[in-house]
């Protein structure tokens, strides 16, 4: 992924000026394109049109001050010497005689590293990082590749596959294309992230060169599909069981033995609903009035046992008297 600006102003020199100064490098960090040259218009008043250029960041500067700055802290004197590009890939050559036993010592362990800091910190150039010191890397490559057509050769002899060690992805792409045409092997990569790695596997009859392994078998015709899981263990997809035939519809109870069945009983009709019954909330119905006294009874008063019962008294309001005196 490139990164670039536009600017505009009203010189060529004004609006490349202003590039820089908002990204914040210098002329030898960016590849400049000019859109457009402006014009000063009638007058230099009137339809006048700015100046346009267009910045794109070059990694070689960027890269070169990082590695130089990274060789320096680890107090090894050298420096990036050239570049060259190799398709996406932009390969660094260091020029260092003191460090160059350091830096190739390990299978090249500092190398890598530097490459691995370096493509985290650019991961937005369209160009991928690769650092080399003394024709260490074409050593390198070379020695792969014979000792993963030596692998192959083992694979062959044994018919087991055989795992390589993590390797960078552009160690795995040489492995594959050495391998790629054998006619005995195949090779496929496992694994995630940094601990991805290529291994070589005999390839099966019927597989033709050029075509890479994978990590799962393929499925061999007629095999049984069924086998998922959630399915019983080791066993493939149940037949559907056969349709049953109908049973004939159960027979009612009175139709038994040829017996005649019996006429259904007729429900009793229901009862008048009763309109003057009482909205008591008794469960026994209304209560029964009780009969009513004569006058009579009420005034007389009945004596003690033995004693005759005399008429009641007349009412008297309280405060007047009745004649007599009473």
């Amino acid at each position: 992924m490139s990164v670039f600006i536009e600017k505009e102003a009203k010189t060529v020199e004004q609006a490349i000026d202003k590039g820089l100064t908002q990204m914040g490098l210098q002329r030898e960090d960016v590849e400049i394109e000019i859109v457009s040259l402006g014009s000063a218009g009638f007058l230099g008043i009137f339809g006048g049109k700015p100046a346009k250029v267009r910045l794109k960041v070059l990694p070689q500067p960027r890269v070169k001050r990082l590695v130089e700055g990274i060789l320096e802290k680890m107090d090894i004197p050298g420096m990036v010497g050239s570049f060259h590009e190799e398709g996406n890939i932009l390969v660094a050559t260091i020029d260092s005689f003191e460090g160059e036993k350091y830096l190739k010592a390990n299978q090249g362990a500092a190398i890598t590293a530097m490459e691995y800091l370096i493509n985290k910190i650019y991961h937005d150039s369209e160009y991928e990082v690769r650092l080399d010191i003394g024709g260490f890397r074409n050593k390198q490559n070379d020695e792969l590749k014979s000792r993963a057509l030596q692998l192959a050769a083992k694979v062959k002899e044994s018919g087991q596959e055989h795992k390589m060690e993590p390797m960078p992805p552009h160690q795995r792409k040489i492995v594959h294309k050495t391998l790629e045409n054998n006619p005995d092997v195949k090779t496929f990569a496992v694994g995630n992230a940094d601990f991805r790695r290529v291994i070589i596997a005999p390839r099966l009859p019927g597989e033709k060169p050029g075509q890479r392994g994978s990590p799962m078998a393929p499925r061999q015709q007629g095999e049984d599909r069924g086998k998922f899981r959630g399915s019983p263990k080791g066993r493939g997809p149940q037949p559907r069981p056969a349709d049953r035939p109908l049973s004939p519809p159960p027979q009612r109870r009175g139709n038994v033995g040829g017996q005649k069945p019996q006429p259904a009983r007729e429900r009793p009709a229901p009862k008048p609903a009763n309109d003057f019954k009482s909205r008591s909330k008794s469960p026994k119905g209304p209560r029964p009035q009780a009969a009513v006294k004569p006058e009579a009874s009420l005034r007389s008063t009945t004596v003690a046992s033995g004693m005759a019962s005399r008429p009641a008294e007349p009412f008297v309001p309280r405060g007047k008297k009745t004649k007599g005196g009473r």
